[in-house]
């Protein structure tokens, strides 16, 4: 009995293993201003596309400029068979000088017998006459003079120069082909306009009360334009078109920006990105979306304590946008709540501790020091 009472004395009383606090990372409420954003896809197209088309019927002389380029406003880009039509401008300018010839004839003829009406050395129904083929005579100068001006302008027609600064399109038409207008051998190429360019999108129809009540307080709305994959690309333009009627097969309504593309780095026909600007709230609550949690249909999150045990708080979320979460009510400015390793807690009360960050590719685990490699056991 005495053996055993020594053995018993000498067992020390079990203790209770404390809990490791939980790693996770964490971050604090924040009030402030944030903006109410709607993206949409887009697609660019040109401000301007001219059809460059010949207005004169004549052979295809030269073609300056290369295909795919970019040309300057009134810049040579064809030039028709001129020798036609200076024939047709020198033929004009002649039927000019024989008009004028008739007219001084008729003028001479009329002033020569307009004195003999009186004595009666002719008749007044002749005078009426001679009077008569004057006026067709200056008619006829007036006549040939529009010959000449018409001669002329088809002269001009045959240097064809862009009215526009953009880019040239392909053409298939080459050097001694006969133009003919009203054919297909009359359309040389399309000329677009690519500095600024349109940014074309289309919001839905139950969207178009938020932009109606924009519009009617003269509010601007802003959109800001990126191509996806290229982060350094962004522009910024004011909607300046919005359509009459949404699309009956897709309910959307048309808008479009114009933006500048100084680089010409966004093509016509290229897919982009529009985000609208629609309010700035004043004065709300944001948190990270990673640290909501959901249960059924309430959202939660993990509140950290001055003591860094975490309690479950019930949030009214308002909405969502890029990974941040707008709150109505639950949370204030300043709490501290957790946005990543939810997971891992499981009742109110758990300690945590924040995380160490991820180290680097290749930077070796703190458990080593300088200079030290890892053994294999």
């Amino acid at each position: 009995m005495l053996c055993l009472f020594v053995i018993g004395c000498d067992k020390e009383a079990a203790k209770p293993t404390a809990t490791p606090a939980i790693p996770v990372t964490t971050a604090k409420a924040k009030m402030g201003t944030f903006p109410v954003k709607r993206t949409y896809p887009a697609i660019a197209s040109p401000v301007w596309e001219v059809d460059i088309i010949a207005r004169v019927e004549g052979w295809l002389e030269t073609r300056h400029v290369r295909q795919g380029s970019l040309v300057e406003k009134n810049e040579l880009l064809f030039t028709l068979q001129k020798a036609p039509f200076e024939a047709d401008l020198l033929s004009a300018t002649a039927a000019v000088q024989q008009a004028e010839a008739q007219e001084l004839l008729a003028q001479v003829i009329y002033d020569r017998n307009a004195p003999l009406v009186a004595s009666g050395a002719i008749a007044a129904e002749d005078l009426d006459q001679y009077k008569a083929n004057l006026a067709v005579a200056k008619a006829e100068v007036v006549a040939a003079e529009a010959q000449v001006i018409q001669a002329e302008l088809n002269l001009s027609y045959t240097e064809i120069r862009a009215p526009i600064q953009g880019r040239i399109g392909a053409t298939s038409i080459d050097p001694g082909t006969l133009l003919i207008p009203g054919t297909a051998n009359s359309a040389l190429c399309t000329l677009i306009m690519v500095d600024p360019i349109r940014i074309n999108f289309a919001p839905s129809a139950n969207e178009f009360p938020e932009y109606l009540a924009k519009w009617t307080t003269d509010t601007p709305l802003h959109a800001e334009v990126v191509i996806p994959r290229q982060s350094t690309w962004k522009r910024d333009g004011i909607i300046t078109f919005v359509d009459n009627a949404a699309n009956p097969n897709t309910s959307l309504i048309r808008m479009w920006t114009d933006v500048d593309n100084t680089g010409h780095d966004l093509l016509p026909g290229q897919y982009c990105e529009a985000t609208v600007t629609m309010n700035v709230l004043e004065d709300v609550v944001t948190i990270p979306s990673t640290a909501l949690v959901q249960v059924a249909s309430e959202q939660y999150v993990w509140v950290v304590g001055s003591d860094s045990k975490v309690t479950e708080t019930k949030v009214v979320v308002n909405f969502q946008q890029d990974g941040t979460a707008v709150l109505k009510s639950g949370v204030k400015s300043g709490d501290r709540i957790v946005v990543e390793g939810m997971l891992k807690i499981r009742t109110n009360g758990t300690l945590i501790k924040e995380a160490e960050p991820p180290s680097a590719p290749g930077t070796p685990p703190p458990s080593l020091k300088s200079g030290e490699t890892k053994k294999n056991d």
